[in-house]
């Protein structure tokens, strides 16, 4: 995260990346949920841990959030959610499994509790990836008196070797962080960026007074998030995740989630033309008005921007990933929905597509 704080005098204290350790990795778990099969794509970096699970029922991925632990056993809640579902996991973590027990919950249905067991996966099918987390803060100094704050974190996975698709993650990694293709290792460029950003933000806030500093409050606390992670992946495709999140004042901060999805046999990176018609392509607002009114539960015959949405009509977003069961559109907040909606996915299955796929594109 990136706290933008304006101040003649600060104090900085900077995380440099945390070394290539157990405590910093990416690890695939698959098991139980209950009844249901489920994958937790997980990157953990100390106490910080971020990625994306989902059920090989309906592979729909939702993104995690965690309550840092208390204890040296890392038992702690973690939480997913997308749309009108959401599951919370509360048990213990290792490097081997993670297993304790889940509640998981939809709109206007009761939530059902289910035990769950998940364990590291050794299955070919995921790519291997070393991971690379940065942290840098910065506050004011006591005189300054100020309480404003500022903070920065950057990670991202980093695949292992140099086949044709470890190096077509890895160009698209360098272009969702905008890193020079010169970069073979990550870490050190996410610490420069980290010193860079906080050198030019005492650059341009130093000519401030300590007494306007004080009369500004916790205006002056600014924050940036950047994330690269592995969303969903399976024999043929797999797509990386960028969050970014950024404050600098105001009501709240705002975020979004840019996906790419690869073909793993060559590298390439999808676009839609790649898996539907031109007619298909026609059809996707239709399909996505549909997935929608279903998501929210919508019965009547309104438009959608007479239920909560922004918008008329759903355009197909060139944010999309591609799963066993259908292809899903990401959309960030504002885009088709409110801000406390968060971001929109929606999952088009493949029963509701087999006449609008291209003849070579395969799922």
């Amino acid at each position: 995260m990136k706290i933008i704080i304006t101040a003649i005098a600060f104090l900085v204290n900077s995380f440099f990346s945390i070394s290539q350790t157990t405590e910093n990795w990416y690890k695939v778990y698959t098991g139980k949920v209950g009844s249901l099969s489920a994958t937790l794509h997980l990157c953990k970096a100390d106490k910080n841990y971020a990625g994306y699970v989902w059920f090989d029922k309906n592979q729909w991925p939702m993104p995690l959030y965690y309550d840092e632990p208390t204890t040296k056993t890392d038992s702690f809640n973690m939480s997913a959610s997308s749309g009108p579902i959401s599951i919370a996991f509360s048990g213990v973590l290792s490097t081997q499994d993670y297993a304790g027990s889940s509640v998981l919950t939809k709109e206007n249905s009761p939530s059902k509790s289910a035990p769950f067991q998940l364990k590291t996966s050794d299955e070919k099918t995921f790519t291997p990836f070393e991971h690379y987390f940065n942290r840098g803060h910065a506050k004011l100094m006591p005189e300054i008196k100020n309480e404003s704050e500022a903070s920065y974190v950057s990670a991202t996975i980093w695949p292992v070797g140099n086949s044709v698709l470890s190096e077509a993650i890895k160009k698209q990694i360098r272009h969702l962080l905008t890193m020079p293709a010169t970069v073979t290792q990550p870490g050190k460029w996410l610490n420069d960026q980290k010193t860079k950003f906080l050198a030019t933000w005492k650059k341009e806030n130093s000519k401030m007074s300590p007494k306007d500093i004080a009369d500004m409050g916790l205006s002056l606390s600014s924050e940036e998030e950047d994330r690269v992670m592995v969303m969903y992946e399976n024999e043929k495709y797999i797509t990386l995740a960028n969050y970014n999140f950024s404050y600098t004042g105001g009501a709240h901060g705002n975020y979004a989630t840019t996906l790419v999805t690869l073909n793993k046999q060559d590298g390439k990176k999808m676009q839609l033309t790649d898996v539907f018609t031109q007619a298909g392509i026609k059809a996707l607002p239709a399909l996505l008005d549909r997935v929608a009114r279903i998501q929210d539960g919508i019965t009547n015959n309104s438009s959608l921007d007479q239920n909560n949405f922004l918008v008329k009509r759903i355009e197909p977003s060139k944010n999309f990933y591609i799963t066993t069961s259908g292809v899903g559109f990401l959309y960030a907040t504002y885009e088709i929905k409110s801000f406390a909606d968060g971001e929109v996915n929606l999952l088009i299955p493949f029963t509701a597509l087999v006449n609008y796929l291209q003849p070579t594109f395969k799922h």
